[in-house]
């Protein structure tokens, strides 16, 4: 634990980027490691579920948290949380966006994260139901080809869209084979302006913590995987 305290402002902040979040999720997201209990975050989410300003649930055995999300959206919401955190301690000089400052844009990603070159990872989790519900990714891809420009506008930010999916490694590989139907953003895109990359979920979760983004899994447009950031030598 650090020797200064975490405070009751930083655990409001998560909750506005979280989805469903665990302790877990709070105790990797502040400290980054989870070997021992936190008596802070076990402290700080009492409080705040006690004076409204977070929602709680038993869900599997444990107690999840929320500032305001449906029970119907644990299992995504558990998901997008747990990309979230693995994501920003793969960089902490990035800063996380909540999913609510993309509304109006025409596509709203799950979240978002800021780097100080003015790059921005934004984020989408589908499950696997979701996937094969009829036209939902074509939609999401061909929204953001539309709508990218706009959200690089507001933030001033260059952006990809990472696409974690809950089907196994070689739908993932199908599906992107069956992507040359999808609008480029201009005339002549291609890496690394095509913004899309994909991954399977199982994949993501085997990269050891803290190297989500040099991890060479992510699957582009021609078939082939990459890393979202080249390791630093």
């Amino acid at each position: 634990m650090s020797k200064r305290t975490i405070t009751i402002e930083s655990y409001k902040d998560a909750l506005e980027v979280f989805h469903w979040a665990t302790k877990r999720h709070f105790q990797l997201w502040f400290t980054g490691q989870t070997h021992t209990r936190h008596r802070r975050t076990e402290i700080v989410l009492v409080r705040l579920v006690k004076n409204k300003m977070a929602i709680s649930h038993l869900y599997q055995g444990k107690l999840i948290y929320s500032k305001k999300r449906s029970l119907s959206e644990v299992v995504h919401g558990l998901a997008c949380t747990e990309c979230l955190v693995r994501f920003y301690r793969s960089n902490m000089d990035g800063t996380a966006v909540p999913e609510k400052y993309f509304r109006g844009l025409g596509s709203i990603p799950e979240w978002g994260i800021i780097y100080p070159k003015g790059t921005m990872l934004l984020f989408e989790f589908c499950t696997k139901s979701n996937f094969y519900y009829t036209g939902n990714m074509r939609g999401k891809l061909s929204a953001y080809a539309r709508n990218l420009s706009k959200i690089e506008k507001k933030f001033q930010v260059k952006a990809a869209v990472v696409f974690v999916l809950g089907i196994d490694r070689s739908a993932v590989e199908r599906y992107v084979g069956s992507l040359g139907g999808v609008p480029p953003r201009s005339e002549g895109d291609r890496f690394p302006l095509d913004p899309f990359f994909f991954v399977d979920y199982e994949t993501f979760l085997k990269v050891p913590f803290g190297n989500q983004l040099t991890a060479p899994i992510y699957i582009w447009t021609d078939g082939k995987t990459y890393p979202l950031r080249k390791e630093e030598k």
